[in-house]
C-alpha cells in the first residue's frame, strides 16, 4: 500500500515541474524553443514542400545613362582638352592636323572643299568632321548606323595645342524613299522617351570618338629621329 501511494505522489510532483517548464514566466521555460500552429514545439524553420522557393522582391536599379561633358555656356556636349607637346612647334602641329583630317575626317568620297575653316592669323583651325557611325552588337560585330556630324577646333601654340569637338549631329541611313532623319547630340541627351535606345546610341557614339582622338593625338606627335653622334 505504501508503494502505491510514493508512485502517485511521485506523478502528482512530475505533472507540477512539466507545467512550470511551460509557463513563460517559470525559471525553466525555454525562450529559444518556437512552437508551431498545432501547438507543438519546433526548430523555428517552416516546412515547405520540395520545389518551394521564396520569393522575394528585390529593388530594380534605376538606370544610369550615360555622362558626358557639357559647355555651360552653350549647352553643348564638347570633348575638350590641351596637350601639351614641347618639342613640338605650332607650324608642324597645324599640318599634322590638316593630315589626319584629310585622312580620317573627310568622309569617303575624299576631301570636301568645305573640310576647314583655316583662321591662320590666330593659328586656329576649324575641320568639319564626319565619322561613320556603328552599332556594336557585340566585341567583333558592328553595323553602319549612318554618320556622325561635328565640328574640330583645334588651337595651336608653340609646345602645345588645344582641341574642341561640339556641333555633334547624328545622320540616319538614308531610307529607300525621303531623306534620312538627322538629331542632334543633345536631343538624344536630354530627351524623356526612349531613354535606354538614344543611350545606346551615344555610348556607341562616345567609343568611336574616344578611339578617333586617341588616333589624334598619336598622329600630332613628332616622330623621334636619332642624332648621328647618338648611336
Amino acid at each position: 500500500m505504501r508503494k502505491y501511494i510514493l508512485i502517485i505522489l511521485f506523478g502528482i510532483w512530475f505533472q507540477n515541474a512539466w507545467a512550470q517548464n511551460q509557463d513563460p514566466l517559470s525559471p525553466g521555460f525555454d525562450f529559444n524553443a518556437t512552437q508551431d500552429s498545432s501547438g507543438q514545439m519546433g526548430d523555428g524553420i517552416a516546412d515547405t514542400e520540395e520545389g518551394d522557393q521564396v520569393n522575394e522582391k528585390t529593388p530594380v536599379k534605376p538606370y544610369e545613362r550615360i555622362v558626358l561633358n557639357m559647355d555651360s555656356i552653350t549647352n553643348l556636349i564638347v570633348y575638350t582638352a590641351v596637350v601639351e607637346q614641347d618639342e613640338s612647334s605650332s607650324d608642324s602641329l597645324y599640318v599634322r592636323s590638316k593630315r589626319f583630317a584629310q585622312q580620317y575626317l573627310s568622309g569617303a568620297k575624299g576631301v570636301d572643299k568645305a573640310l576647314y575653316e583655316v583662321d591662320k592669323k590666330n593659328q586656329k583651325l576649324v575641320i568639319n568632321g564626319q565619322l561613320t557611325a556603328y552599332a556594336y552588337s557585340s566585341k567583333y560585330s558592328k553595323n553602319s548606323i549612318g554618320k556622325y556630324y561635328f565640328k574640330m577646333t583645334i588651337l595651336y601654340k608653340e609646345g602645345r595645342y588645344k582641341y574642341s569637338i561640339t556641333n555633334f549631329v547624328h545622320e540616319a541611313e538614308k531610307p529607300n524613299s525621303g531623306t534620312p532623319a538627322r538629331n542632334y547630340f543633345e536631343y538624344y541627351y536630354t530627351t524623356t522617351t526612349g531613354i535606354r535606345k538614344v543611350d545606346q546610341l551615344l555610348r556607341f557614339a562616345d567609343k568611336d570618338i574616344t578611339k578617333m582622338l586617341v588616333n589624334f593625338t598619336k598622329a600630332m606627335k613628332e616622330p623621334m629621329y636619332l642624332d648621328e653622334d647618338e648611336w
